[in-house]
C-alpha cells in the first residue's frame, strides 16, 4: 500500500474504525479520512480460497518443504503474513494434517478478532498477533513456512517511518523477503501468490478498444474535470477507463488515445482489468489506486530471491481462462487487440505470480 504509516497494512481489510494517516503521493499529499467496507473483500477472498487451483498451489509449496527424519516426525509450523479473517489457514487445514500449528499476522487487532471467531465457529485454532510485515515476530521461533497471500504488492506501495522503507519502493518487498528467510527454518518455504506483472513483454504496446459507453449510470462525460469529481462507481466502462489514465499513478505518459479506444502496454493492461474490479464504493476505488502496484515480474522476484539467499523452487506467472477469473470481461464491456488488430483475451495477460523459494539447509 506513505510517509507516517507505523507500519504496513492491508487497506482493504481494516476495521472501519481507524485513525486517517497523511500519505506522501509522489509528492502529493493525500489525506486518508475513512476506511472501505471489509465487507466488499472478505466473501471475494473466501471465494478464491475455494478455487482448487489456488488451494493445490499452496499444497504444493508446503509440500516443497525440505524435511528431515527429524522434522518428518513432528507438526509443520505454518504462518500466513497478512492473514486478514484466517481464511487461508482454515481451509488448508482442512487438507493437512490435524497437529499442524498454524500462525496469523496481520497489522489489524479487527480483523484477528473477526479471524478468532470464525476459528472457534469452524473448530479450527491459530495463534494471531498484531504485527508488522516489516519485523516478524518468528526469530525466536522459526517456522517450517510462511506465506504471503497478495500482500507482496501492498508492502511496495506503504512506507514505513519505524523500519525505515519509503513508500513506493521495492526494496520494501526485499526487505519482507529477508525477513521471512531469518524467520524460517532451514528448507523451510516462502509461498507467494501475488498480481501478476508481464514479463519480457510488459512494453508491448496493447489497445483497449469497443470500451463500452452505455453501461454506466452516468452517459459519457466530455469535461475532464467533471470526470475527475464523477462517482466512480456510476461511470460507463470507458470513462473508466479513462479515469483509471488519470487517477493510476504509474499509467502517467503511458497512455494514448485513439478516439474511444486507448494505447498502453501490457502491463497497464493487467492493471486495469484489476482495479475497475474495486468499485463498490468509491473509498473502494480511491484505495485501490493510492496502492500503485509493486508487482513484480518473475526476472525481478528470481533477483531478490537470488539476493536474500533463497534457493528457487517456483516463480510463474499464471493466467486464467477469462470464464473463471474473478477479473473476467463482461460481454460487450470492452475488446483487447494487439496493434495487429488480433483479438486477445485474458488468458493472454498474466493475473497472478506464483512464488515457491526455499531456504537452504
Amino acid at each position: 500500500m506513505r510517509i507516517s504509516p507505523v507500519s504496513i497494512y492491508r487497506p482493504h481489510r481494516r476495521s472501519v474504525n481507524v485513525m486517517s494517516q497523511n500519505i506522501n503521493f509522489k509528492g502529493k499529499e493525500a489525506e486518508r479520512t475513512s476506511e472501505p467496507n471489509l465487507n466488499t473483500y472478505i466473501p471475494l477472498m473466501n471465494n478464491k480460497m475455494k478455487l482448487n487451483d489456488n488451494i493445490r498451489f499452496f499444497l504444493g509449496g508446503l509440500n516443497k518443504i525440505d524435511t528431515d527424519d527429524k522434522r518428518k516426525k513432528q507438526p509443520l509450523h505454518i504462518a500466513d503474513i497478512g492473514c486478514c479473517d484466517g481464511a487461508l489457514a482454515r481451509t488448508l487445514s482442512d487438507f493437512l494434517p490435524s497437529d499442524y500449528k498454524y500462525y496469523g499476522l496481520d497489522l489489524s487487532p479487527e480483523m484477528l478478532e473477526i479471524a478468532k471467531e470464525k476459528d472457534k465457529k469452524n473448530g479450527k485454532k491459530a495463534e494471531y498477533t498484531v504485527g508488522n510485515a516489516f519485523n516478524l515476530p518468528y526469530k525466536g521461533k522459526k517456522k517450517d513456512a510462511i506465506i504471503a497471500s497478495s500482500i507482496m504488492h501492498e508492502l511496495y506501495s506503504y512506507a514505513s517511518e519505524e523500519y525505515g522503507e519509503d513508500a513506493y519502493s521495492k526494496a520494501s518487498i526485499l526487505h519482507f523477503m529477508q525477513q521471512a528467510y531469518d524467520s524460517l527454518k532451514p528448507g523451510g518455504v516462502l509461498i507467494i501468490k501475488d498480481p501478476a506483472t508481464p514479463g519480457s513483454d510488459a512494453w508491448e504496446k496493447i489497445r483497449v478498444c469497443s470500451a463500452n459507453q452505455e453501461d454506466g449510470a452516468y452517459p459519457p462525460i466530455e469535461d475532464e474535470e467533471e470526470l475527475r469529481k464523477a462517482d466512480i462507481t456510476k461511470l460507463c466502462t470507458l470513462d473508466k477507463l479513462k479515469r483509471f489514465c488519470m487517477d493510476f499513478y504509474p499509467a502517467k505518459g503511458q497512455c494514448e488515445w485513439d478516439g474511444d479506444s486507448c494505447i498502453m502496454p501490457r502491463w497497464l493492461v493487467t492493471e486495469f482489468a484489476r482495479h475497475r474490479k474495486w468499485l463498490a464504493t468509491p473509498e473502494n476505488w480511491a484505495y485501490e489506486i493510492k496502492e500503485n502496484y509493486g508487482t513484480m515480474r518473475p526476472d525481478e522476484m528470481a533477483d531478490f530471491a537470488s539476493k536474500v539467499g533463497f534457493d528457487t523452487v517456483k516463480i510463474e506467472n499464471i493466467s486464467i481462462p477469462n470464464k473463471n477469473n474473478i477479473y473476467a470481461i463482461r460481454d460487450g464491456e470492452f475488446e483487447l487487440r494487439d496493434m495487429d488488430d488480433n483479438q486477445l483475451s485474458l488468458e493472454d495477460f498474466p493475473m497472478f505470480l506464483e512464488v515457491v523459494l526455499r531456504k537452504p539447509r
